[in-house]
């Protein structure tokens, strides 16, 4: 940051100095539990009036909102080393469409598996980290689908485990899963089909974040994990090239949302609109572009797609 300090009087830098640390203490009080401070982004535009005016009154006159996170999966919703902040192509995407509202967004991060119940209790207006629609999880919150998403085993380089593509093809092995996401229902078909034919089931070990399943995985406390598709370069370049992708045959492409509290349709409602806003000015393709992650291209968004 910039030291404007020759042009401030020292009134002036007691009161920015005194605002900031107010803030500070606002945010720290707003947080529980495991969240971590909350990082603010504020959109430049002013928004969209006739999107804008799709928003609930309340939060129209607030012209904020408040959007749990998942801090630790690069490229979609991560903090990098060093930084408070979060980035990733979820966040650019959010803050465009936060923009076209006229809303400024307040992040919590949080661990994966307080995302869900943080919308459902209203800590959280939203929620953004690449959630996968699901029937049962529709009973719970709404989505506002807006990518795809493919799922690839990762193995050790060489894949000593001889682990194929197979629903049947990864027999006996341990798999590293995240807590709350989709690993035990995948780990579950795989289950069945190995046991089906008198071999023995994976075991799926959960860990707290997806940077503790790959550290297992390199360290071999576990023989593979799932992972998405379009995030395959990342965890390559962070483990230094010591793991490889086995596609997985047994998981057709899924949808992956925003989420929202059952009972805010209007809010909902309105970020489906700037959604479809961003696709129409061209803001969407240029942030998938940015993070080279065009796979997760999903051309028509919609509410609760999966079935």
């Amino acid at each position: 940051m910039k030291n404007f300090a020759p042009q401030v009087s020292e009134c002036w830098k007691k009161v920015a100095v005194t605002t900031f640390l107010l803030g500070i203490l606002a945010s720290t009080a707003a947080c529980g539990g495991a969240a971590q401070p909350a990082t603010k982004v504020e959109p430049a535009a002013s928004g969209d009036a006739s999107l804008s005016d799709l928003l609930p009154a309340d939060l129209k006159a607030k012209g904020s909102i408040t959007v749990g996170t998942q801090p630790d999966f690069e490229p979609a919703n991560y903090t990098p080393i060093g930084e408070d902040g979060v980035k990733g192509f979820n966040i650019d995407l959010m803050n465009a469409m936060a923009a076209k509202l006229g809303l400024k967004v307040t992040y919590q991060k949080v661990p994966f598996d307080q995302l869900l119940v943080g919308v459902q209790n209203g800590k959280f207006d939203a929620s953004i980290a690449g959630m996968t629609d699901r029937p049962g999880r529709q009973e719970k919150v709404d989505f506002v689908d807006y990518q795809v998403a493919g799922t690839v085993f990762m193995v050790a380089k060489g894949n000593p485990k001889k682990i194929t593509s197979e629903v049947n093809g990864g027999c006996g092995i341990k798999i590293g899963g995240v807590k709350g996401n989709d690993d035990e229902r995948l780990v579950k078909l795989m289950a069945e089909a190995c046991t089906a034919e008198g071999k023995p089931a994976p075991e799926l070990v959960t860990f707290p974040t997806g940077s503790d399943k790959n550290l297992a995985l390199t360290s071999g406390r576990v023989d593979a994990m799932f992972w998405p598709d379009m995030a395959v370069s990342v965890v390559q370049r962070e483990t230094g090239g010591k793991l490889e992708s086995v596609p997985v045959n047994f998981e057709e492409k899924v949808f992956l949302g925003m989420i929202f509290n059952k009972q805010t349709p209007q809010l909902r409602d309105a970020f489906l609109k700037a959604t479809e806003a961003i696709h129409a000015d061209g803001t969407y393709d240029e942030i998938l572009k940015k993070w080279d992650v065009a796979v997760i291209d999903l051309p028509k968004p919609g509410i609760n797609l999966a079935k």
